[in-house]
């Protein structure tokens, strides 16, 4: 039976990246106070790996700097009213070049894995609480992914 699992990875934007998106949405117009962002990793495997298994993949996934949520509510999974997220992940249907060399890296170390890959979670909030509508988000979809 085929086991998935999500693990949370390292910050996806530096300071520097997050002014200039910042600044690349405020001139389309989306004024938001901040976000951020935190890689995920998707891992397939055919069965559940065990304890040992997962602390490889844990130390293979470790890399970058560590994400700290800087937003009201904390995590990026906490629910609060004000924070809007969204997860960007490779077509469905491709491999991207970062599957492909992690999946093989994890191979290389004995762990039985189909497939792992790579997505990032952004999370933001809003300076006006009007402008978290559909066609703010279209064009901060467009922008980040």
């Amino acid at each position: 039976m085929s086991s998935f699992c999500c693990l949370p990875g390292a910050n996806a934007l530096s300071a520097f990246r997050q002014q200039r998106l910042l600044a690349s949405l405020a001139a389309q117009g989306i004024q938001l106070e901040s976000i951020e962002a935190q890689y995920l990793h998707f891992v397939w495997s055919e069965s559940e790996l065990n304890t040992k298994d997962n602390e490889v993949l844990e130390s293979l996934l470790t890399y970058g700097q560590p994400f700290i949520s800087q937003l009201k509510g904390g995590s990026l999974f906490s629910k609060a009213a004000d924070k809007q997220s969204a997860i960007a992940i490779p077509r469905f249907g491709t491999v991207s070049p970062w599957a492909s060399k992690a999946t093989d890296i994890a191979r290389q170390c004995g762990l039985q894995v189909l497939r792992i890959e790579r997505g990032v979670q952004y999370a933001w909030q809003s300076k006006n609480h009007s402008a978290q509508n559909k066609s703010s988000w279209c064009w901060l979809h467009y922008m980040i992914v």
